[in-house]
């Protein structure tokens, strides 16, 4: 109860913010014109938000995106306010292995610099679908493709770490609902990526959003274990009614926010901790924590299991090679 006043008060953590802060606020002494940064889901919501705050600091950005259309629209929305922003747009489908592939291959050509990888994109499905790949395609979306599009991005962000001493910053945008998930994760994904089966939309969620978790804790040991000078750590953005929630429009979504909106974040008050946490330089060396509001919190209990991390890594691994589309099994 005191958490939920907190919150709706607003009031302020150890790092000076909280659940009212702005991205522009958690920002404002930010200088980024040295920075480069690749933004998923950026065309729309959190991403938007976030990309328009970081070229406002100066950064170059990158946008990954699946509807080029749209990402060139959003960029030149920003364009507009901010003439002298560096946009780059780039095509990405997220839930296909061989499209993360080539969008690498594409970036690396621009012999760009990478200072911070921004995992934003999210997908709320209402219907069951399996990717190109053999894979529940919210989990693919959400976080395989991103896994395998950190892993491909990795060499050149601890270059760039490298040749510029400054350290670089890899920030997954995770949710709360990750503790929503109970049960064995590998069997439930190996369940819900067969052509026919019980489909629960809020679970696989669930699901894909504690594995950006784990993603995250096992990550961060295997850049400490190498020596590298890049962190990674993952944020919970707040309830904000945004287009992740695209599938599910209606009069039901539309009563649920209503009913709940005096817990609802504006847009800006959600991207805020993903601002904080990209580019807050009291979070040097902070890596492999869980943040909400602009401070660091404790993720649930499965988000927390390192054996759990460890597996689900050696899962993704043989996921992103075996090049099945003829269904899910990463332990064949």
């Amino acid at each position: 109860m005191i958490d939920t006043g907190r919150y709706l008060i607003g009031v302020a953590g150890a790092s000076g913010f909280g659940s009212k802060s702005t991205a522009d606020e958690v920002t404002e002494n930010c200088d980024l014109r040295s920075t480069t940064a690749i933004i998923t889901g950026a065309t729309s919501g959190i991403g938007a938000e976030t990309a328009r705050v970081l070229a406002k600091r100066g950064a170059r950005l990158v946008f990954p995106a699946r509807n080029v259309k749209a990402a060139e629209e959003a960029k030149g929305r920003i364009v507009s306010e901010f003439p002298e922003a560096e946009i780059v747009v780039m095509e990405l489908d997220l839930s296909s292995i061989s499209s993360v592939r080539s969008f690498v291959a594409g970036f690396e050509s621009l012999h760009l610099p990478l200072n911070l990888l921004i995992n934003n994109a999210g997908r709320l499905a209402h219907e069951h679908a399996i990717s190109e790949d053999g894979i529940e395609m919210t989990f693919a979306t959400n976080y395989l493709g991103h896994f395998l599009l950190t892993n491909l991005l990795l060499k050149k962000m601890i270059q760039t770490a490298e040749e510029t001493g400054v350290q670089g910053r890899i920030v997954n945008v995770t949710s709360g609902i990750h503790g929503w998930f109970s049960g064995d994760l590998i069997e439930y994904l190996r369940q819900i990526s067969q052509p026919k089966c019980q489909f629960d939309a809020t679970r696989a969620y669930a699901l894909s959003k504690l594995a950006n978790v784990l993603h995250t804790k096992e990550l961060s040991s295997r850049l400490q274990k190498i020596g590298a000078n890049v962190t990674v750590n993952c944020v919970h953005p707040g309830v904000v009614k945004t287009r992740l929630t695209r599938d599910r429009e209606g009069l039901l979504t539309d009563l649920v926010f209503f009913l709940t909106s005096k817990l609802l974040k504006t847009v800006p008050q959600a991207a805020a901790t993903t601002c904080y946490v990209a580019t807050n330089p009291r979070l040097i060396n902070v890596s492999g924590k869980y943040f909400t509001d602009c401070n660091e919190t404790t993720p649930s209990g499965l988000g927390s299991n390192s054996s759990e991390a460890t597996k689900l890594w050696a899962a993704s691994e043989i996921l992103v090679t075996q090049h099945s589309k003829t269904g899910f099994d990463p332990l064949s």
